[in-house]
């Protein structure tokens, strides 16, 4: 049962990436006027879904680096308050 489900997904990964590949090397090929093999297809769209999860995990990493920052932010704010406030 699990072989089936994770077939199925590396299945669809494989698809998305090759539909991605098309769309870049079509993109590439109408820019520059080279054809570009067929044999790269599989390959571009298996980066370009890697470079989209490498952006995807940046912008997360930035965003939780924020809300430490903002955490750490109140945190001081609120010692801060608490030692003005007994004085």
């Amino acid at each position: 049962m699990y072989e089936d489900v994770l077939t199925s997904v590396l299945a669809f990964i494989y698809t998305i990436g090759h539909w991605i590949g098309r769309g870049v090397v079509g993109l590439i090929e109408g820019i520059s006027g080279v054809a570009i093999p067929a044999s790269l297809v599989d390959g571009v769209g298996m980066l370009a879904i890697l470079t989209i999860f490498l952006a995807i995990a940046e912008v997360a990493k930035k965003a939780i680096w924020i809300v430490v920052a903002v955490g750490w932010v109140l945190i001081v704010v609120r010692i801060v308050i608490l030692m003005f406030g007994r004085v």
